[in-house]
């Protein structure tokens, strides 16, 4: 090997040596910065020895570094979940405490029991109003508290939308650079930030990354939807709606949409189609954002709702059964419908033969078609099925067309019978009962104790004109303000009424801690989707434990997903984090390096002043 040979080689490790030295201290610099992936230097090297090009490269691992970025989408959902829901724990209390609503329930019937015990007591009355005012100001604020929980969804859904969309911008001017730059340090810099970039759209959304021969990146939803290619493939866009409440909900339909929603953009078409719709976002703060808004909140709310409407329900609708009659083989009722109002109901129970199975038709009284059809709320489940019945047309031959051909319906004057098939033997009428709801104070034990503050103060009757009634019903209840004026109708069902007499204070107990109710499948207690039955003592007993239970199964989950971004994190950072004393080891190797080289230049420039001298 020649003088000039040596030297060209000697040369050209300096070079690469220093790139190694440079690098280090790069790496030594940034230990601590977050989002720095350590960088290390390759070299190529000709037949000849020569080193023609030294690249910079990341040390990191991929395949965790995807999983990092599910793990952090998932963990986003998860604490997003686990924080709105403790917020409910807060608003409803610990099961037991004083402002718990079990308690302030509790506190209410304790008071009737006290009324019934000694019903001409006007403490004990004055106490029972108290106590009733205390539970539906209980009610008024749980429901204020819920709806403020979703438009503060809402708002999170709206800026994680516009955080997508200028990460997204973000990565394009990055992105451009990686991929018109050399293997480098600049470029490993670049592809740090671009790193950095999809790690924070990885809180908002479920994301996968591919990369081309280019470097150009290439992200895709868990869905299977692309939105980055180079540059945006799509934009989105959310119809922010400042005015949310227990009516608002969420639908495909933009005239029965009362929430925003996401619309998605093609960059290249122009299409749009609604991300929410299209299941887009599956994990990350947006979808736990949209499930909180769109489904657990507004189950929570219907438990309220529920409760507000069954506790008024209860003491204010009376029991109307019906008359049995024949037709020869055929048996069933006849019905007095007088004093049904809007929402009030009729109950058909029946039996179907031969397997002898009991079920149940529940007819819901409406003013016009343009009520019908009744919403998914009102709908029972399969052993009851609930039919809107248009009481300014034939409610006769409504009924007949929703029962089937195993009955026989006719009007009778004020009412209407309801027959089996007799000699066919395919159906028996086992009972028919009408529920209107009692709006005075006098003439039967069943009074309006609780009213709608948001409609003049009117009864409860579960109406569907204009809106369902129960939407939101505990936001709106109170007790009735005749009631207050007079407190002596908390005993007196008509003026000869005795004012030591319990039966109406009794009828009142038993209505809420004895009597049976259905409960409406919106509920969703348990998970189910099926009515219920039960006091509604156990009613709110089961929407408070279930309340915890929820908040407490949230809590777990994000406890556990913590756990695993935490791993994953570790895994990452095992590769990719700089480690200062094996950078130091590698500063004495390239140090030596260097001496080397350039002790092979000294003493070729000494050789080279020997053959000049010659």
């Amino acid at each position: 090997m020649g003088l000039g040979s040596s030297l060209n080689m000697a040369i050209s490790g300096l070079r690469s040596t220093q790139v190694g030295l440079n690098i280090i201290s790069q790496n030594v610099a940034n230990a601590d910065s977050p989002g720095y992936i350590r960088r290390t230097v390759s070299t190529v090297e000709t037949q000849g020895g020569y080193t023609t090009s030294s690249n910079v490269q990341r040390l990191l691992d991929k395949i965790v570094q995807h999983q990092l970025w599910q793990e952090t989408a998932g963990a986003a959902y998860t604490s997003t979940r686990a924080n709105a829901m403790s917020k409910v724990d807060e608003l409803f209390g610990a099961p037991g405490s004083s402002t718990a609503l079990d308690s302030v329930y509790n506190a209410f019937t304790g008071a009737l029991q006290a009324l019934e015990d000694d019903p001409s007591s006007y403490t004990n009355r004055t106490a029972v109003l108290d106590r009733a005012n205390e539970l539906a100001n209980r009610l008024n604020g749980l429901s204020k508290g819920v709806q403020d929980l979703r438009r503060q969804a809402e708002s999170g859904i709206a800026s994680g939308v516009e955080q997508v969309n200028n990460l997204l911008d973000s990565l394009t001017s990055v992105n451009a650079k990686i991929v018109g730059s050399p293997n480098d340090a600049s470029s490993a810099s670049l592809r740090d930030q671009r790193d950095r970039i999809v790690a924070e759209l990885s809180q908002y959304m479920d994301i996968r990354t591919s990369e081309d021969g280019r470097g150009s990146l290439s992200i895709v939803t868990t869905s299977g939807t692309q939105i980055f290619d180079g540059r945006p493939a799509v934009t989105f866009s959310f119809d922010e709606h400042q005015n949310i409440g227990p009516e608002s909900q969420w639908s495909a339909n933009p005239a029965q949409r009362g929430v925003g929603t996401i619309t998605m953009r093609s960059a290249t078409s122009g299409g749009a189609i609604d991300a929410i719709a299209s299941k887009v976002f599956k994990s990350g703060e947006i979808a736990a954002n949209i499930e909180l808004r769109d489904k657990t909140l507004v189950q929570a709310q219907a438990q309220l709702d529920e409760i507000a409407a069954q506790m008024s329900s209860a003491l204010s609708d009376r029991e109307v059964a019906g008359t049995p009659v024949t037709a020869g083989a055929a048996t069933g009722f006849d019905l007095d419908l007088t004093g049904l109002q809007s929402g009030n109901t009729i109950t058909l129970d029946y039996k179907i033969q031969p397997n002898g199975e009991t079920r149940r038709f529940t007819f819901v009284r409406v003013e016009s078609g343009a009520s019908l059809p009744l919403p998914a709320s009102a709908g029972g489940d399969a052993k009851n099925t609930v039919v809107g019945i248009d009481f300014s047309g034939d409610v006769a031959a409504q009924i007949q067309a929703a029962v089937g051909t195993g009955f026989t319906v006719a009007n009778t004057g004020t009412g209407i019978s309801i027959l089996d098939d007799g000699a066919g033997n395919t159906r028996d009428v086992l009972g028919l009962t009408a529920h209107p709801t009692a709006t005075g104070l006098n003439g039967s034990a069943e009074l309006p104790f609780f009213v709608d503050g948001g409609r003049n103060n009117a009864a409860y009757t579960g109406s569907f004109e204009g809106g369902s009634q129960a939407a939101g019903f505990a936001g709106r209840i109170k007790v009735n303000p005749a009631l207050i004026a007079d407190r002596s109708k908390l005993v007196q069902i008509d003026p000869t009424t005795p004012q030591g007499d319990d039966t109406r204070p009794s009828l009142l107990l038993d209505r809420l801690t004895q009597g049976q109710r259905s409960f409406t499948r919106a509920t969703g207690l348990d998970g189910s989707s099926a009515t219920s039955t039960g006091t509604i003592t156990s009613f709110v007993q089961r929407v408070v434990s279930s309340t915890g239970q929820a908040v407490e199964a949230a809590q777990r989950l994000d406890e556990g997903q913590q756990v695993a971004l935490a791993t994953v994190q570790s895994r990452f950072q095992e590769s990719s984090q700089v480690n200062v004393d094996q950078e130091m080891s590698m500063l004495i190797e390239l140090q030596n390096a260097y001496a080397a080289n350039a002790r092979i230049i000294s003493t070729v420039k000494e050789m080279m002043d020997m053959l000049m001298r010659i």
